[in-house]
Order: C-alpha cells, then structure tokens, then sequence
C-alpha cells in the first residue's frame, strides 16, 4: 500500500512538472506580434495613400487630412496592446501552478478511496507472493483441497456431465464412495445412455455397500451390458453378484463370457480365471497365444522360471490429477501421456504411459521396462524429466489446446521416486 501511494504521488508531481514551463512562461511574444501588425497595416495604408495622391486622386488637404486620421488610429491601436503589462502574465501562471498542485490530490485522492478498490492493492501482493511461494516450491496442490475445488465448480454448474465424472472419478481414489456415488448419479441423470457412467455408478454403489451388488447395481449392470454386449466390467460385476447369491452357474456364465474379452490383459485375465476355477467352471481356452513382450505390461502372468519378472532398474510413481480451472478444456476420450526425458539427452522419451482423461486422476508407474532402446531407459541417466499432458489430437508432439503439467526433474540413481503433477495449463 506504501509504494502504491508513493508512485501515485510521484505521478502528480510529474504531471505539475510538465503543466509549470507553460504556465510560468512569460507571455510577450503575442503583444509584440500585435504592435508590428499594427504598424505594417498602417504603412500599407500610407503608401496606397501617397500612390493615390500621385495619381491626381487626391489632394494636397485630402492626403494630409488622411495622413493625420491613419496617425491617430495607430496611436488608438498601439496604446491598446500596451494596457496588460508582462508581470501580470507571469504572476497568473504561478497562481494557476499554486492551484493545481492543491486541486489535483485534493480531487483524485477522494475520488479513488470513493470509487476505487484500494484493498486490492494488498491481495495482489499477498497473491502474488503465494503465486511466487509456490513456483518455488514445486508442489501440488493435495487432492483434498483440488476436489473441494471441483466440487464448489460443480455445484455452480451442476449440468456438466464431464465434471460430475471427473469428481467422482476423484472421490473413488480417496475412497469417498457416498460421495462418487453422488457424483456419477448426476452422471447417469444427464446421460443415462452411457455405459461409461452406468459402470461407475454401480461400481461406487458396490463399493459403498462393502463390495455387496444390490438391486441398484444389478438394474445399472444390466442396463449398461444391453448398450454394450461386451462390457467386461458389466459381465465380471454381475458374476460377482450371481456369485454372493450362490448362483455360482450362472456367476461362471457371466465371467466366462468375459474372460477372452482379456487377452490384451493378462493379470486381469488370470485373475478372472481364478474366480471361474473357483466356482467350480473352466476357463476358456484363449483363442490367441502370443509371446508377451518382455518388461512390458503384457507380460504373462505366470513366465517361465528362466525369464523371470523384469522388475529390477530405476522406477517412478507419478500421481496425476487435472486443474479444476481447466476442466471444460478437456474431454473425457482426450489422451493422456505421461513420460519421462532425460534432462540433458536426446529428446526420445525413456518411459511413455498412455491413458485417457476419464481414468484421472490416476497413478502411473514408469520403468526401464517401458524403453523404446536399450540403451534410452530410465537408469541411462542420473536426472530426468517427468511431464504430463492432455493431447487434444491424441499425438505425442504438443501443439496448441493441449493441457499441460509443469515438470518435475527427479534423480533417476535414487531409490523409488514418487512425483506428483498437476495439469493446469493450456498450450496457446
């Protein structure tokens, strides 16, 4: 608030310093151009006399009787310019001078305490600070305080489908189930045709009711399998509720039916295979056997003993939340990469995870596992660069309208890191 007033201060005395030559200037010049213009019109007016008189168009009384009349105008003329005298002029500019300065804070002042906002000048301060405060430390904000955010947003606007889903999307990684359940309800209310917010209003319901799938889950289960036949998660919830009922034929029925739809996921395949074993069923055989790729996320669930599970080289845990503020800049199918490069290197990434905006947020583990070369990987390189971003296009280059995270640089050589990125900013 001091250096406010300071500056304001300092521009008065700027604008008196540029009003005060003006006013102080002694004005002269204008009563002196008056006397010589006086006089020329007067020489004018005698010599078209003379031509006159030596043209035989006047005579000798008529030229001195003119000659004396133009005389006396002059005389009238020059003792007119001569009333004001130059002190006055001066004197008059430093009063003016004298007035300003008292005028111009006597009124402005007021005026701006009146209509003005003057405690804004201290929360831009304390803003700016804590603006600062938190560039410097890197962190991001917890998801509590992210999630009150959203839900405040929410609550203004409460015909955003996307951001009902995304808060309870948020709710089910803190495990707030009541309330996910009140979010994807608002989710099912405006798009009641979409499997997406069926699936994750009966699986809030399930979770609330301690892993049971009542009669609100089942209508939404059933609902969600009719638009979508090939719902795995539709077909593995049912199995669960035909199975807490004891029906365990028609619990096999439902799992079984699921349990191909997994060949692009092993361990969950696996699992499911399990539960069908249980229940007294045989898993189908799976009509595809492709060799895993090894390290990645494909690999079988039950490797032979030789290759082992590739767990060993440098890993990091990266949380990944989105900004409530640019919430309506992104789509629930937009794609989400979330990769690590080294900090002084090539540009390649060492590890890429690719996700979709509705799974956030979310938690990725990146590792050597995940190299595009041998020779790029985490573990190549003592510090990296771990970033995040919302791609509108759906390709890995950035361009304009995507959403990005600011980056974090951690030692790649240390124990297991764990980062958190907050996505917060739109590319222009």
């Amino acid at each position: 608030m001091t250096l406010f007033w300071m500056i304001s201060a300092a521009m008065i005395v700027a604008a008196l310093a540029i009003l005060a030559p003006t006013l102080l200037r002694k004005h002269r010049a204008s009563t002196d151009a008056t006397e010589r213009f006086n006089v020329e019109i007067a020489r004018e007016h005698l010599a078209e006399l003379i031509k006159q008189k030596d043209a035989g168009d006047l005579s000798d009384e008529e030229f001195v009787q003119a000659k004396h009349d133009l005389e006396l105008a002059l005389a009238q003329d020059l003792e007119g310019t001569a009333t004001v005298p130059p002190k006055s002029s001066a004197s008059g500019g430093r009063i003016a001078l004298i007035i300003a300065a008292l005028l111009i804070p006597l009124i402005t002042v007021p005026t701006y305490l009146k209509i003005g906002s003057p405690n804004l000048i201290d929360i831009a301060g304390s803003t700016t600070g804590a603006a600062a405060g938190h560039g410097t430390s890197g962190e991001v904000p917890a998801i509590d305080e992210l999630v009150e955010k959203l839900r405040s947003r929410m609550e203004a606007n409460p015909d955003n489908a996307e951001g009902w889903f995304l808060l309870g999307r948020t709710y089910m990684r803190l495990q707030n189930y009541a309330e996910a359940a009140h979010a994807f309800e608002q989710v099912v209310r405006l798009l009641p045709d979409e499997t997406a917010g069926l699936l994750s209003l009966a699986d809030a319901i399930t979770m609330r009711d301690g892993r049971r799938v009542g009669p609100r889950a089942m209508e939404l289960l059933e609902k969600a399998l009719q638009l979508d036949p090939n719902s795995v998660t539709a077909m593995w919830l049912l199995g669960n509720a035909a199975a807490d009922n004891g029906d365990n034929a028609k619990a096999v029925d439902y799992w079984q039916r699921a349990y191909p739809l997994l060949d692009d996921e092993p361990a969950m395949q696996s699992e499911l295979g399990q539960m069908i074993s249980q229940a007294g069923g045989q898993p189908p055989v799976r009509t595809a056997s492709l060799p895993p790729i090894m390290g990645g996320e494909g690999t079988a669930a039950t490797p032979p003993a030789s290759e082992g599970t590739v767990t060993d080289g440098a890993s990091i845990t990266v949380e990944v939340a989105l900004a409530p503020a640019i919430l309506d800049k992104a789509s629930p199918g937009d794609t989400l990469f979330v990769l690590a490069r080294a900090e002084s290197g090539p540009p390649m990434p060492l590890a890429v995870a690719r996700h979709q905006v509705s799974e956030l947020p979310l938690t990725v583990t990146l590792t050597d596992a995940m190299a595009m070369m041998p020779a790029m990987k985490l573990s190549s390189f003592s510090r990296v660069k771990v970033s995040a971003k919302v791609s509108k296009s759906g390709q890995a280059g950035t361009q304009a309208g995507d959403l990005v995270a600011s980056d974090v640089v951690v030692d790649s050589a240390d124990p297991p890191q764990s980062v958190q990125l907050l996505i917060d900013r739109v590319v222009e």
